[in-house]
């Protein structure tokens, strides 16, 4: 099943179907890009005496590009793993495992530039499902074992259908997201195709467990089926 996943994730997601000599070119490209704007920003902070602009500036790029660089390093080394092109889970840990949405390097080489805003959402939730399947499939002999996630992308009411619940905030997940926010502006942006900011008051941590998520599959199933009938009437 893992084999058969990671296949089907590199299909979708251009990123590992790049060579090693494209990688390289990526992040020479990246490095440049992000040295081109920071370069005169430093100089112009320090000629002006407006110090706080190139700590501010350095904190908006690197929140923005860090993920291109950590996410492909932490699936290698196996910190993280895809359950779907658009859903990753840290390793199990105390009987939990934390699950994250995509990052901006996964919205940037596995949406098209060319689908319109409501369908890149419509995508993304369609990911999110296959996902929480895929987890729930692959951990089946542990029933009791937990998935979390803190997010402002998913509802109250669509987790409570599929057998979320609503926990106290990570405190750790909430200031991790804090500290991202760039990165939140530019992901909701992308996925919306216009400039859109995250309203970190719908912040919430989620939580259930294999069994309780394996009794609302057949929901999970219908819900995801639901959105791919719109993505296809979206075209």
């Amino acid at each position: 099943m893992a084999i058969i996943l990671k296949q089907r994730i590199e299909l979708q997601n251009r990123f590992y179907q790049l060579s090693k000599k494209e990688k390289r070119n990526f992040y020479l490209n990246l490095t440049i890009v992000i040295l081109v704007i920071l370069i005169p920003i430093i100089t112009f902070s320090f000629y002006f005496k407006i110090y706080f602009l190139a700590p501010l500036i350095f904190w908006i790029l690197l929140s923005i590009t860090a993920p291109f660089f950590d996410i492909p390093s932490m699936i290698k080394n196996g910190n993280l793993k895809y359950e779907s092109s658009l859903l990753i889970s840290e390793k199990e840990k105390n009987n939990k495992i934390k699950i994250h949405g995509g990052s901006l390097f996964d919205y940037y080489f596995v949406l098209n530039n060319q689908d319109k805003g409501s369908k890149r959402r419509n995508m993304i939730l369609l990911e999110y499902l296959n996902g929480i399947l895929e987890i729930i499939e692959s951990n089946k002999e542990k029933p009791d074992l937990k998935i979390t996630g803190t997010t402002y992308i998913l509802n109250q009411r669509t987790a409570n259908k599929i057998g979320f619940k609503v926990q106290e905030v990570d405190t750790i997940q909430l200031i991790i997201l804090l500290l991202n926010y760039p990165n939140l502006i530019f992901t909701k942006s992308f996925s919306h195709k216009k400039l859109s900011f995250p309203d970190l008051k719908n912040i919430k941590t989620y939580e259930s467990s294999i069994k309780e998520l394996d009794e609302n599959k057949q929901k999970i199933t219908q819900i995801r089926n639901t959105i791919k009938s719109t993505i296809a009437n979206i075209g």
